[in-house]
């Protein structure tokens, strides 16, 4: 008896020690994907608002060069006025061999107008928008990033600015060291210069997310021990206690705590079993990505509390939407997912419609009890046209963020489609 005893509680050891090495593993792949899910996502919106600036910097120029004063100082080929000109607008005049001004120095991306008279070049107007700090606030003031999470600017492996100016960047497998600090990241290139924006979350804030749920698993397993190493030679009521607690942590370990619906790693799991099972018989799977509209304005005015009633409310509109086959979880942050097995994409864009209108009617009350408006964009792709869970993601991905840019409260959908080619613009962009 003392040695089926001994026998019972090693293999309950084992079998628990095993459990909590999985489960822990899970939890910290689960937390580092949404860690990544949210820094991509910030890499993409912090290049939109690049691309927004660099807009308005080819605007300025033109207004520059079309203003009244620079037309007719430069017909006057009035020196001390182009001078002055240059210098107030930080701007670049050339005019024939003599130039006025001098853009700042380092990484810049430079927008060039010209004055002309008929065919015959007048002067050239060019302003630059330099890789700086300035334009570092100016992209972080639109994007979201998790807690902790910062934006940086690399240029030929080196950091621009963000960080210590100059140290050596290597971005692998989504991971990356500066000085000594391990940092999750995400880049972004933004065609210009060479230049990418790195979202970053350092690797101790995403292990800190998993602390909570660690020390509960191993308070869990030592009660389950304990349990089996009391009751050894009654080997019914242990077994039954550890059966129970493993199902449950399973069951948490897959499903999201706030809305009930399933987290990012059961999401993949699922994901990858129906693109299997439909490149094998020949089938249709749809994925319906849906981002909360204005949701950080909505934590700021009405408070996380509020925040919360509308990502359950959210989640609650996803579930009721479902067909038994399919799946709807939290795919990070205020952005969830839908898998629809079956289902071509027009259907899924019927369905990602009527989500929308559903969203109409959920009533939370924020701050200083006024009612808190919940939309949100969609965007939808289909398997076999983008094949693989990646490039479906991306598809989806990409149509979510046609409908942000659109306006958002929409559903955007991503098909196949050759390049078109790019439109001529009569102001160039170095």
């Amino acid at each position: 008896m003392l040695r089926y005893a001994i026998l019972v509680v090693v293999l309950v050891g084992a079998l628990i020690a095993g459990i909590v090495f999985v489960l822990n593993r899970n939890q910290t792949r689960n937390e580092w994907q949404q860690s990544m899910t949210q820094l991509v996502s910030a890499s993409h919106v912090a290049t939109s608002s690049f691309e927004t600036a660099r807009a308005e910097l080819r605007a300025r120029t033109s207004q520059v060069a079309s203003s009244l004063v620079v037309q007719r100082a430069v017909v006057e080929k009035n020196g001390p006025a182009l001078k002055q000109i240059a210098a107030s607008e930080q701007a670049r005049i050339t005019v024939g061999r003599h130039t006025y001004g001098a853009l700042p120095d380092g990484p810049k991306v430079t927008s060039t107008a010209v004055i002309s008279d008929h065919d015959t070049v007048l002067a050239r107007v060019t302003l630059a928008l330099p890789f700086a700090s300035d334009l570092l606030v100016l992209m972080r003031a639109d994007t979201p990033l998790p807690n902790h999470g910062a934006l940086m600017l690399v240029r030929l492996g080196r950091v621009l600015t963000g960080g210590p100016v100059g140290s050596p960047v290597v971005l692998q497998h989504s991971r990356v060291l500066i000085g000594k600090t391990p940092f999750a990241a995400a880049a972004a290139p933004l065609e210009a210069n060479g230049v990418s924006v790195l979202a970053i979350q350092p690797q101790a804030a995403i292990d800190a997310l998993t602390a909570p749920y660690r020390r509960f698993l191993f308070l869990a397993a030592a009660v389950t021990f304990g349990v089996a190493l009391a009751g050894a030679t009654r080997l019914g009521r242990p077994l039954a206690r550890l059966v129970g607690e493993v199902a449950r942590l399973r069951r948490v370990a897959q499903t999201d705590p706030l809305t009930g619906l399933a987290n990012r790693a059961a999401l993949d799991e699922r994901l990858f079993s129906e693109l299997e099972h439909a490149d094998r018989y020949g089938t249709t799977v749809s994925l319906i990505l849906a981002d909360i509209d204005n949701f950080k304005q909505i934590n700021d005015t009405h408070g996380h509390q509020t925040g919360d009633e509308v990502l359950r409310g959210v989640g609650r509109a996803l579930a009721e939407s479902c067909r038994e086959i399919d799946l709807a979880a939290r795919f990070g942050g205020e952005e969830f997912a839908l898998v629809l097995p079956g289902t071509q994409l027009a259907n899924a864009r019927r369905v990602a419609e009527r989500i929308r209108e559903s969203l109409e009617s959920i009533s939370v009350t924020g701050a200083n009890d006024r009612p808190v408006r919940v939309t949100a964009s969609f965007g939808a792709a289909e398997f076999p046209t983008f094949h693989g869970a990646d490039a479906l993601l991306a598809a989806a991905d990409a149509a979510l963020y046609e409908a942000k840019r659109n306006g958002k409260d929409q559903v955007k959908t991503s098909t196949a489609r050759a390049k078109r080619p790019r439109a001529l613009a009569e102001v160039k962009t170095a």
